[in-house]
């Protein structure tokens, strides 16, 4: 196999075959991606926004880093604790290549540049896969597989859309273009190729802020190289030259990342410099027979020091530890059914076998292999790519968030995998050994894998982005959210104070310029289950925490000095059964079947019933009815059963759905449903109707709808003062049809006896 000869000049060297082949990968991959241009473009998810507000405060200082002040809306009143370390290299590259607009079309070109930097991200990762595997193997084929292999991945569409600026994405191909720099040094016997190659580790950690993930890694690498008898001078001057630069630059940056801290980082990737000399060094003046027991000595040590750390990291208290709770719940997977946060986001629940075959699909078995070829014939950089390979695919397994980092070093190592493979099998058949069947078949279940892999890829590219689709399941443009943010945003003074769950604290804190109490960075467990708290208690708990925790008063009250608003969002159901109109909390599960009288919830109340609760640390018995479940689906079964089995199963099985809503009267009274309520009565038509109170009633053209209305509520210090709507979907059958809409209910924190005259807005 030949290989790619080196950069020439920036790689135009590249063969007229790798070229269109890798181009055409490349255009397959952003095609894919692109495909969630079906829907408006937008900032998606809710982490990028941060970043894009912080490319923006770049751009407006002409690129300097510096000047990026620190965050005081976040956390409130704490905001200005939070470090940028982790948050300000991609923000920084894209206010850079928004730079040479940003005159003319100002924050606009910081809008456009974030949203198409995926597009380019989808392109360079193919080809830093292809470029990275060929150097390590000088294979093509083990190039292209690792190329295709990212071309078509899920993993790198669930969060990498439009918009998506997935910082560990971006870490992953420096890091794989790192792998080749270095590799072409090692090639060519120069070491002035650590130069680009520590620019581009520099943008490695400060995109990704895993910096000291790469230096652990590079650390082990190094270890595992001395091990295998593979360490030599020039890989030792190429690694020093390269974490020279990195050090250096890493040194400039602002922040936790940069000035003493970055000192401090840059000399223990010198460290590993001085533990390669060391061991040519002593291969050199010790006896041949001390060199050649080396590898016992040097695996015992690591045994010991890795058992030492693991049993000292089991035993001692996180608290203790200069780690976060969520982070060391990965080293620790006993600890983290602990961690409140780590048991209520999906990002943070260790996910089965299943889930990491459908997120990177046939290239997880054949990384294995992958893995298998580097320690055989891998130099640093191949054990480097080992390292980080193993240690991803085990965080993923724990915590699914690092999957869109994951997926690269999956690629990369599946496609060496593939490469060793079918090398063995092409010398099995030159000798007599093996079939050309088989490897046919091989490939074929390859091809068929990544075609696959495609068609799930392209499925999940064709979603909206959170922001348009309100956080639903709904695949449609809504505008409910869009619209409450932009009222708060404009009826608002600029020192206002909001309250939310912290899934949306981002969207928030930078769409309306706003103070927040929580956010997105989940680091602070303290805020969000203290918001937790005020949503499942009554009011006076709210007005509690808010006058004696914050010195915040409500509006009227002579102390009063900071607007604070309350938001909420969830779907609601308005159903037209018999000429009359009905309101149900949440949506029908079996959208767009027939309406049975059980809604279930994707957003507040379900989260409340859930999440809150358990991050609150409140039992879910207190807020949820079980008995009144299984009594409810009982009846269903006693009554339906023997007439009507199809139709039983059915409504069984909305009952069991529904169980965000078997409300006790604890949560009647708690604040976060009777924003709800109340914000339907606002509405001004329709009769709300209390859940699991619905009747059946046949009819002779079908059925009807019936149920008690929900009990009028007013609360005193939590007035309505913007309700927004927006119909996503429709359905039912016959005289029983149903819309739903997404409601944002926007409450502003008030003295009791003064009055606000709501804005409710439909189809807003």
């Amino acid at each position: 196999m030949q290989s790619v000869k080196g950069l020439r000049k920036s790689l135009t060297k590249t063969s007229l075959i790798d070229l269109p082949l890798i181009v055409g990968l490349s255009l397959v991959s952003i095609l894919i991606r692109s495909l969630s241009a079906n829907w408006p473009l937008a900032v998606n998810e809710f982490d990028p926004w941060y970043l894009f507000y912080n490319a923006i405060l770049i751009a407006q200082a002409h690129g300097n880093w510096y000047a990026v002040p620190p965050d005081v809306l976040g956390w409130f009143p704490w905001g200005y604790f939070i470090e940028l370390g982790n948050t300000i290299g991609l923000p920084f590259l894209v206010a850079l290549a928004s730079l040479p607009f940003y005159s003319t079309y100002g924050v606009n070109a910081v809008y456009t540049v974030s949203i198409f930097s995926d597009i380019l991200l989808a392109g360079l990762g193919v080809v830093a896969a292809y470029l990275s595997i060929e150097s390590l193997t000088n294979s093509r084929l083990a190039g292209y597989m690792a190329a295709a292999i990212i071309a078509v991945s899920p993993a790198l569409t669930y969060k990498n859309l439009l918009g998506g600026l997935p910082k560990t994405s971006w870490g992953a191909v420096f890091i794989l273009f790192t792998i080749f720099l270095f590799n072409q040094g090692l090639k060519r016997k120069k070491i002035w190729y650590g130069i680009p190659a520590g620019i581009l580790l520099f943008l490695a950690e400060i995109s990704w802020g895993g910096y000291t993930y790469i230096d652990l890694s590079l650390l082990a690498a190094a270890f595992l190289l001395i091990l295998l008898n593979r360490n030599d001078e020039h890989t030792a001057n190429l690694y020093t030259v390269m974490v020279a630069v990195t050090a250096f630059l890493t040194s400039l940056a602002p922040n936790n990342i940069g000035f003493m801290s970055g000192l401090a980082h840059g000399l223990s990737m010198l460290l590993v410099s001085v533990m390669l000399y060391l061991d040519l060094y002593l291969t050199r003046v010790l006896p041949k027979e001390i060199v050649e027991s080396r590898n016992i000595i040097v695996t015992a040590v690591l045994v010991l020091i890795f058992t030492l750390g693991i049993a000292g990291l089991v035993i001692i208290k996180p608290t203790a530890l200069p780690i976060p709770p969520r982070y060391y719940a990965i080293i620790n997977p006993f600890y983290q059914v602990t961690v409140p946060i780590d048991k209520t986001v999906a990002e943070y629940i260790p996910q089965p076998i299943t889930a990491m075959i459908e997120d990177f699909g046939i290239a997880l078995f054949m990384s294995v292999i992958g893995m298998y070829y580097t320690i055989r014939k891998g130099n640093l950089m191949g054990l480097w790519l080992l390292i980080l390979g193993v240690a991803s695919i085990f965080g993923t397994s724990e915590q699914p968030y690092l999957f869109n980092y994951t997926a690269y070093m999956v690629a990369a190592l599946g496609g060496i995998g593939i490469y060793y493979i079918s090398d063995n099998l092409l010398k099995g058949i030159k000798y007599g050994n093996s079939s050309k069947i088989l490897v046919v078949f091989i490939l074929a279940i390859i091809g068929i894998s990544l075609i696959a892999d495609a068609g799930f890829a392209a499925l999940a590219s064709n979603e909206p982005p959170s922001i348009t689709n309100a956080a639903t399941s709904f695949l449609t443009t809504n505008y409910s959210w869009v619209s409450a943010i932009n009222w708060i945003r404009t009826h608002s003074p600029q020192h206002a104070f909001i309250l939310s769950w912290w899934d949306y604290g981002y969207w928030l804190e930078v769409l309306t310029n706003r103070s927040v109490i929580d956010e997105n960075n989940t680091l602070n467990g303290t805020q969000i289950r203290l918001m937790a708290e005020m949503f499942l208690n009554n009011e006076t708990f709210a007005v509690n925490v808010l006058e004696k925790d914050f010195h915040l008063y409500p509006y009227g009250n002579p102390n009063y000095t900071i607007p604070v608003y309350i938001i909420a969002y969830d779907a609601v159901t308005s159903v037209i059964s018999g000429n009359q109109l009905q309101w149900y909390i949440g949506y029908p599960p079996d959208l767009p079947g027939p309406f049975l009288g059980y809604t279930t919830s994707l957003g507040d109340i379900g989260k409340a019933m859930g999440a809150m609760t358990t991050i609150a640390g409140y039992p879910l018995n207190e807020y949820i009815n079980l008995t009144e479940i299984n009594d409810t689906i009982t009846q269903v079964i006693n009554a339906y059963a023997s007439t009507n089995p199809s139709f039983a199963q059915a409504l069984a099985s909305q009952i069991s759905q529904a169980e965000p809503f078997a409300w006790t009267p604890k949560a009647y009274n708690s604040l976060i449903v009777q924003m709800f309520i109340e914000a339907l009565y606002q509405i001004g038509y329709g009769q709300p109707i209390a859940p699991f109170t619905t009747q059946i009633l046949p009819t002779s053209n079908g059925y009807e709808i019936t149920g008690s209305p929900l009990p009028h509520v007013q609360l005193l210090y939590f007035q309505p003062a913007y309700i927004a709507l927006f119909p996503v979907t429709e359905g039912g059958t016959g005289t029983v049809v149903y819309t739903v809409y997404i409601m944002v209910v926007v409450y502003q924190f008030v003295q009791p006896g003064v009055v606000l005259h709501p804005t409710v807005v439909i189809n807003s």
